[in-house]
């Protein structure tokens, strides 16, 4: 019997790859896996990169801890202590019912992270699956794909979040799933065109002259080459998304006090005696909503150069 040089055949009839071929699969995962420690050995020299991942962290575990951090309940009302400056007691005052704002801003941030990872995730995966789809497909599904993609960029974003939201009420969850069903179309075009490149490449026509399937061509060797970059964007989205549960919360069409977001604690900042008066009331969550975005930004840019061997990370 015949011996190639890449695979062999068994007893039973089924073709088996030779040494060669194992030793290649073996080379191909260690080129991954030192890809990975360079991408992650980048990152860690980019400075504003690794002070945004250490502020974001900081937030985060103070949402989670936020019981063993701020004991006082974020919603009890003392009609006793309303409107009073910051003092040792409440390290931030407390607002026009007498409720903890630090309590409140902590518990806050459960809500306004949960919003903006959730909904950043739910837009990164819709407009990755159509992006590869659309791309890798082409013909007349890429077409109908990108026309519909254009017909929902025309939508002014955010009244088209305000009515949907005003349809469906203002719920954390309701929120969260339309800003993550409208934010994706950035996504689809990033990912199409990088499909486009991809699955002209020799890997791609090697696979595909093996015999792959379709799918297992689009998700198996043409998704991971793109995750890079849906990773990048996917970050720069939950800045976007933090910033328009903020936006709807002030407007009042975010979610309802009582519960706390970052927003809804904005809200009070409507009112020029709060601005004039009382900025502990508004300083506070403004100051967090912009460290987060800036910080959420920053982990991107920090992102985007450790994943571009062509940037230079001083």
């Amino acid at each position: 019997m015949a011996e190639s040089d890449s695979a062999q055949v068994s007893g039973t009839g089924a073709i088996e790859p030779d040494d060669n071929s194992k030793q290649s699969e073996l080379a191909q995962s260690l080129t991954v896996k030192r890809t990975s420690t360079t991408a992650w050995a980048r990152f860690r020299r980019h400075k504003l990169a690794m002070s945004g991942f250490a502020l974001l962290s900081a937030y985060l575990l103070s949402a989670v801890f936020a019981p063993l951090i701020a004991p006082q309940d974020p919603n009890f009302i003392d009609l006793n202590i309303i409107k009073q400056p910051p003092s040792t007691e409440h390290w931030l005052g407390t607002d026009r019912v007498g409720r903890d704002v630090f309590a409140r801003l902590l518990y806050a941030g459960r809500v306004s992270l949960t919003v903006g990872v959730a909904a950043a995730a739910i837009s990164a995966a819709i407009g990755t699956v159509m992006g590869v789809v659309s791309g890798y497909i082409g013909g007349w599904t890429d077409d109908l794909l990108q026309r519909f993609t254009e017909i929902i960029m025309t939508f002014p974003s955010l009244f088209a979040v305000i009515i949907l939201v005003g349809i469906t009420g203002p719920s954390v969850w309701n929120i969260i799933f339309v800003l993550g069903g409208l934010g994706w179309t950035g996504t689809v075009r990033l990912v199409r065109g990088q499909v486009l490149s991809l699955r002209e490449m020799d890997y791609s026509t090697a696979a595909r002259a093996l015999g792959a399937s379709d799918r297992r061509l689009m998700f198996r060797h043409i998704l991971p080459g793109v995750m890079p970059y849906v990773a990048v964007v996917a970050t720069l989205m939950v800045a976007g998304a933090i910033l328009t549960e903020a936006a709807l919360s002030f407007l009042g069409f975010g979610v309802k006090i009582p519960t706390a977001t970052w927003g809804n604690m904005m809200q009070q900042a409507q009112r020029l005696y709060v601005l004039r008066d009382m900025p502990w009331l508004w300083i506070p969550p403004g100051f967090v909503i912009t460290t987060t975005v800036i910080a959420v930004n920053f982990i991107g840019d920090g992102m985007r150069d450790a994943l571009d061997p062509r940037t230079r990370i001083d």
